[in-house]
């Protein structure tokens, strides 16, 4: 809450002020700058069909994005069976390729569509292959995380252009790096009403200075041989040093704000450092409070390890009832355990 020059924020339009130093910040520094959205993005339908066990109609597809560079990248869209016509909350997840529906039936039967896209598309997750996006995009030093969460705005921009999704309530999800992207792609778009990140780790949702044994750290994910190309190279610059950055992650989760955030994480999955989650969720409260939202900061842990599993898809689609649908839970402790 204060500015790059020491001044402290202390009104509604100096928070806005400041919270386009952040959006710099985490750009400079951690992920690289993004373009600007494209000129158009349209589909070209690919297949239909039902999925009686998961009581879902799936749409394949292929978005084109941009006139001129023709960008590709594929989408899959369920839709509950019998729904009303009337648009329906949709949730967005960050996923390497499409056809996983383990959890479209928990999903349809919550009244929610699904969206899942291809983010490998536009940049494969390997350092040695070519970026179709980054190639497309050269003014611009964007690494592959941030083309990842730009690939999900561009999901946006083609369903903006759909009478069955509600665009008031979207969701973004994804799990690990794919939860990475989506918290990045939450923070730097506000058309996502609700981002809720799993498993995230560093990079995402877990601090880079608060570590215990075991955890994903910044010296360890940016080795050249490790994940060096998810981050700008400047992060690395940081590594065993990172009290010297003048960010850490509860940055992007204040950039959220007043919009819903829940964090999903695992008390076993040490290396994606739930303690540090849990710092970052309660360094970003202020930020959540001074918009009217301090109900909106969610942090939920179950037991168990590395996973995106069915209680972390309650844990969000609950939140999301009560944010986005007026559906109080009655226990809403639960979602507040970074207290």
């Amino acid at each position: 809450m204060k500015f790059n020059d020491g001044r402290t924020v202390s009104t509604a339009a100096e928070w806005q002020e400041r919270r386009s130093e952040l959006v710099e910040l985490v750009q400079h520094y951690v992920y690289g700058h993004l373009p600007p959205a494209p000129d158009k993005v349209w589909a070209k339908a690919l297949s239909v069909r039902n999925l009686p066990d998961c009581q879902a109609n799936e749409e394949t597809l292929t978005l084109v994005i941009d006139s001129k560079k023709q960008l590709r990248m594929r989408i899959a869209i369920y839709r509950p069976l019998g729904a009303r016509a009337s648009p329906l909350p949709t949730v967005i997840r960050e996923e390497h390729a499409l056809g996983h529906t383990e959890e479209v039936a928990r999903i349809m039967k919550r009244g929610f569509m699904f969206v899942e896209f291809a983010r490998e598309d536009l940049a494969p997750d390997d350092p040695k292959a070519e970026s179709p996006a980054q190639n497309s995009y050269p003014q611009y030093d964007w690494a592959t995380l941030a083309v990842w969460a730009w690939g999900a705005m561009r999901v946006v921009d083609y369903l903006e252009s759909r009478d069955d999704v509600d665009l008031s309530r979207l969701i973004v999800t994804g799990h690990s790096r794919g939860g990475k992207a989506a918290l990045l792609a939450g923070a730097l778009d506000d058309r996502f009403a609700l981002v809720a990140p799993n498993g995230s780790g560093c990079g995402g949702a877990g601090s880079f200075m608060v570590k215990e044994d075991g955890v994903e750290t910044l010296e360890l994910i940016t080795r050249p041989n490790r994940f060096g190309y998810w981050f700008h190279p400047r992060l690395r610059d940081f590594a065993g040093r990172e009290g010297e950055l003048p960010l850490d992650q509860h940055f992007l989760k204040a950039l959220v704000a007043p919009r819903a955030l829940i964090c999903t994480d695992a008390l076993g999955d040490k290396w994606a450092n739930p303690r540090g989650n849990r710092v970052t969720s309660r360094a970003a409260q202020i930020a959540f409070e001074r918009e009217g939202a301090g109900s909106k900061n969610g942090l939920h842990f179950r037991e168990g390890e590395h996973d995106f599993l069915p209680a972390d898809w309650d844990a969000i689609l609950d939140f999301a009832d009560w944010h986005l649908r007026g559906r109080r839970p009655r226990n809403v402790s639960r979602f507040f355990l970074w207290r």
